[in-house]
């Protein structure tokens, strides 16, 4: 059942009324209402003795927010994207099917864009945990990440069966494997701080 009007303006009608949050959590449920959208509706009002119900801050996403976390974004992937390509280049050259390790375009990416997407990361990190934007952007590198490692594990299991899985094509493999599972660490690490967070304490 999707969280409506009708929800919120229960909850405060009956938080007006002097009725515990366990209380109308449990009605709730009882009448239907997923736990979720139950404890989304408590969340809404502080949980201070005063009447009427006092609404929390919203989280709401800003103009800053949007600039900040678009151009984290790029920067990761201009970062990733070149880290891989230098790694392709490395490997070629030192299996010898490359005659000149030319990282000029690569080395230079990374020169400009790494220290950009660390003082960015570093920044938007301490801003509010609650922007929408910080959740859009954490599980949107969660589900590329996921992706990439997905389709890089169907190609290496594809190309193994065919016989196609050289020592290069396998290294390169490797590599993609590698730097998606660290962005996909990375940005669970971020997120496994909100599991921990209580939403909501009983009254």
């Amino acid at each position: 059942m999707a969280r409506g009007p009708a929800l919120d303006t229960f909850v405060r009608d009956a938080l007006m009324a002097g009725r515990s949050r366990d209380e109308i959590d449990r009605v709730l449920v009882e009448a239907g209402w997923s736990t979720r959208d139950v404890e989304r509706a408590l969340a809404t009002y502080a949980d201070i003795d005063f009447s009427p119900p006092v609404p929390r801050r919203q989280p709401y996403v800003s103009a800053r927010d949007a600039f900040f976390y678009g151009l984290t974004f790029v920067a990761l992937v201009v970062v990733v994207a070149n880290l891989v390509s230098a790694s392709f280049k490395a490997i070629e050259w030192a299996l010898e099917t490359r005659d000149h390790l030319r990282l000029n375009w690569n080395v230079a990416a990374l020169v400009v864009f790494a220290p950009v997407f660390a003082i960015l990361d570093r920044r938007v990190r301490g801003d509010d945990r609650e922007t929408p934007m910080r959740k859009i952007f954490a599980y949107g590198a969660l589900f590329l990440a996921s992706l990439v490692l997905l389709v890089d594990l169907v190609a290496a299991i594809a190309l193994a069966i065919g016989g196609g899985l050289g020592v290069e094509v396998a290294s390169k493999a490797g590599v993609v494997a590698l730097v998606a599972a660290l962005v996909l660490l990375y940005y669970r690490a971020d997120l496994s701080g909100d599991a921990g967070t209580p939403r909501r304490t009983g009254r």
